[in-house]
């Protein structure tokens, strides 16, 4: 795939993620919206902070720099065009499931790891056999951004902070619902996988 596609399907696909969840955002009460528990529970201010500044700085400005020049980035390696367009589907699909995972969470969406006082156990849409899909709709997201781009800094820097979402939020967010819903969340649990369908469900047959 020449260079010039893969930016345009990068740029695309970027604008695309963004807008989805600026939209969430709003239609949750707005990015502005008390959340301090949730940033407590991510270990405090200055540390969500940091987290935040070096996805965003170093994932998202390597991405955009990459939008501008390729060439400016060290770290880019010859992938077969086969690749590509294997990133480009990958991609298309984790924004289609996030836009899915968004419409099914409505007011329940939160960036950080917060519950609202009415908060509900979603289980509907990409929630009815996947518990948390909106992290596997960024790990498609990212793997198949990191193959269009085929740039290594870039991919190592969004493929750890799926490793940092999947190997410890995930862990602390679970605690957390299975605090707030108790024996409800117990039950949906043991018919639902914690990224891909079907996956609790093997393990509890073994």
């Amino acid at each position: 795939m020449a260079i010039e596609l893969r930016q345009l399907a990068v740029l695309i696909l970027l604008s695309l993620t963004v807008v989805v969840r600026l939209v969430a955002h709003r239609n949750a009460g707005g990015i502005a919206r008390d959340q301090s528990d949730g940033v407590g529970l991510e270990g405090g201010r200055a540390a969500a902070l940091i987290a935040r500044l070096v996805f965003l700085v170093g994932g998202l400005g390597g991405v955009v720099t990459w939008l501008i020049s390729p060439t400016l980035l060290p770290g880019s390696v010859d992938l077969p065009a086969g690749v590509h367009w294997v990133g480009l589907v990958s991609a298309e699909a984790g924004v289609a499931l996030l836009v899915a995972v968004h419409v099914a969470l409505g007011v329940h969406f939160s960036g950080t790891l917060h519950l609202r006082d009415d908060h509900r156990l979603v289980r509907i849409g990409p929630y009815a056999s996947v518990r948390h899909p909106m992290y596997t709709s960024f790990l498609l997201l990212f793997v198949g951004l990191s193959l269009l781009m085929s740039n290594v800094p870039i991919a190592v820097i969004l493929l750890a902070s799926q490793v940092w979402v999947v190997g410890w939020r995930l862990r602390k967010e679970e605690q957390q619902l299975a605090e707030r819903f108790g024996p409800e969340w117990t039950r949906y649990r043991a018919t639902t996988g914690a990224l891909f369908p079907g996956r609790q469900r093997r393990r509890q047959l073994t």
